[in-house]
């Protein structure tokens, strides 16, 4: 069977470290009555985590993605889907905290450490398939950390007042008004993407793909944190297409081994049809080569990192259920990893 015709994701097949999200995550400058609703978060999580107020459940999904950072440091921009029930006002606000799980701290940190936390306020006029939906990143290092994020209505400096008496003084006391809060927390898992082995980043879906002229800023980060090296791409995030669309992907690969800084890796792509009996060989595209036969003379894996990915058209695929077997063969080391992606494929 031929191979599939296919266009390269990036022609170079690699991109300079620093362009890569290594900066740190930007944040918002905020006004006053901004820091007040923050606030009113912070406290709020601070319930969650001493377990004296319970998580919402099914309010907030949250969807990460992994990429290497800075040295030893992992860089995770999600995605938050939010029931629109949650939010009542043109803008929210977000307060993420990632913390050492007080059942499982981590050797030498002590249980419950912050170990990342951040604010920022978005609109919620972004919807998806019903949902809101928001980006945002944070970064650690590898380990098991609980995740807490906090959103609420933003009243724009324009909160109501609440007038009661002090039942002691006699008084009038004014209070501001706090809407309701929301608050997931999950349990995950961020991968040590510095561990010396080969390794890959999340594969991303990718609907659309922006190239950058020029490296993006922490304050870029912050707003388009799913950024690999010299492109801004907006992830897909269900694996549902038709024969009309084009299935595209893009991932990093971490610690190849290499010749004087000249990496050897083969890349190879081949679908498989799926059904109720097991699953078939449909067809592959033409092995990848990251080595001298692509890459330009002088190329060091110390100072770029290895990226590739595909945009397969797909009207020539039958409609039905596929999985995209991928393997990153390191030839320097004699290891690989395999990597699958699951899709269907219909009519229209």
């Amino acid at each position: 069977m031929k191979d599939i015709a296919r266009s390269a994701w990036i022609v170079a097949g690699c991109v300079a470290v620093g362009l890569l999200a290594s900066a740190p995550i930007g944040a918002q400058e905020l006004e006053e009555w901004q820091g007040e609703e923050i606030r009113t978060l912070l406290l709020a999580v601070g319930d969650a985590r001493s377990e004296s107020r319970a998580p919402d459940e099914g309010v907030i999904e949250y969807l990460p993605s992994y990429m290497q950072g800075a040295e030893g440091i992992a860089f995770v921009p999600f995605t938050l889907l939010i029931d629109p029930s949650a939010i009542t006002t043109p803008n929210f606000a977000v307060f993420v905290t990632l913390t050492v799980p007080n059942d499982a701290p981590a050797a030498g940190v002590p249980a419950d450490t912050v170990v990342f936390e951040n604010s920022f306020y978005a609109e919620a006029n972004e919807v998806d398939s019903g949902q809101v939906r928001v980006t945002g990143a944070l970064q650690s290092a590898g380990g098991e950390y609980d995740v807490y994020i906090a959103i609420r209505d933003s009243f724009d400096g324009e909160a109501p007042i609440d007038s009661a008496i002090n039942p002691t003084t006699g008084q009038p006391v004014r209070t501001t008004v706090v809407p309701p809060i929301t608050i997931l927390r999950e349990r995950v898992t961020i991968p040590d993407l510095w561990a010396g082995e080969l390794a890959l980043s999340t594969v991303f879906l990718n609907e659309s793909v922006e190239m950058l002229s020029e490296a993006p800023t922490a304050e870029d980060l912050a707003e388009f944190p799913y950024t690999l090296g010299g492109a801004r791409i907006v992830p897909r995030l269900h694996n549902r297409f038709t024969k009309a669309d084009t299935l595209g992907w893009v991932f990093q690969i971490y610690n190849p081994g290499h010749d004087n800084g000249m990496p050897d890796i083969t890349i190879d792509y081949e679908f498989y049809t799926q059904n109720d009996g097991g699953e078939t060989f449909f067809n592959r595209t033409a092995p990848v080569a990251l080595s001298s036969e692509r890459l330009p003379p002088g190329f060091d894996v110390a100072e770029a990192t290895l990226v590739d990915g595909q945009n397969i058209p797909l009207g020539g695929f039958p409609a039905g259920d596929y999985r995209l077997q991928i393997k990153v063969t390191d030839n320097e080391r004699s290891s690989e990893l395999m990597h699958d992606l699951l899709f269907t494929v219909a009519e229209s």
